[in-house]
């Protein structure tokens, strides 16, 4: 996030455009008076237009050398949100993808993952599965979401995969095993009305 902001910054330092006249700006307060020159600001092309909560119009200016533009329009621009904590006077900025380490892409644990059967696994009343992680996290960013969830999720999303896995396959076990990429995560069974996990496994990578 913060080299967005930076990359934001850099790029609007090289379409300022001054105008001629300078403003007198005062803060919300009325403890300060400045003299602010007024730019205008171009983002991927676009004119930065930012308003305020209530839509009105927000100057985007320079003082000191400085750009100074309104942290909410501003982390709009990159999809951000913006919060205020008024407890502890501090102003929040997240990604809302990555909110509590849960990217979007990892947002349903259903459809992060690939299911096939493993060929001729009926070893007498058993079939086994794989799930294999097919999102786009990177390793450090699905450590991240996996921490996110607790045991309870984990094992309760898995053990729904393997039971509509079993229940394709009537009168016989399924045992799902769920992997990134060669590392082992743990395993998921079910039979019937019966499901149960084990991913302890994921523990031992997973600190």
């Amino acid at each position: 996030m913060k080299t967005k902001f930076l990359s934001f910054v850099a790029g609007a330092l090289s379409v300022l455009m001054l105008v001629a006249l300078p403003i007198s700006a005062l803060a919300s307060d009325g403890a300060l008076s400045i003299k602010a020159y007024p730019i205008n600001v171009l983002v991927n092309g676009q004119v930065f237009a930012p308003k305020d909560a209530n839509g009105n119009d927000v100057l985007v200016f320079t003082y000191n050398g400085t750009t100074y533009a309104p942290l909410r329009a501003l982390a709009e621009a990159y999809d951000l949100e913006v919060g205020y904590d008024a407890k502890s006077n501090t102003a929040t900025v997240t990604n809302p993808a990555k909110v509590s380490g849960t990217p979007a892409a990892a947002n349903s644990f259903a459809s992060s993952w690939t299911v096939k059967e493993k060929p001729v696994t009926n070893y007498g009343s058993e079939k086994i599965y794989t799930a294999a992680y097919s999102g786009s996290l990177s390793m450090s960013e699905f450590k991240t979401w996996w921490k996110s969830l607790s045991g309870d999720e984990i094992a309760r999303e898995a053990e729904k995969l393997a039971a509509e896995a079993q229940s394709l396959n009537p009168g016989y076990t399924v045992t799902m095993y769920f992997s990134f990429g060669s590392y082992n995560l743990g395993t998921a069974f079910a039979y019937g009305d019966y499901e149960f996990s084990n991913f302890s496994p994921a523990s031992v990578w997973i600190k």
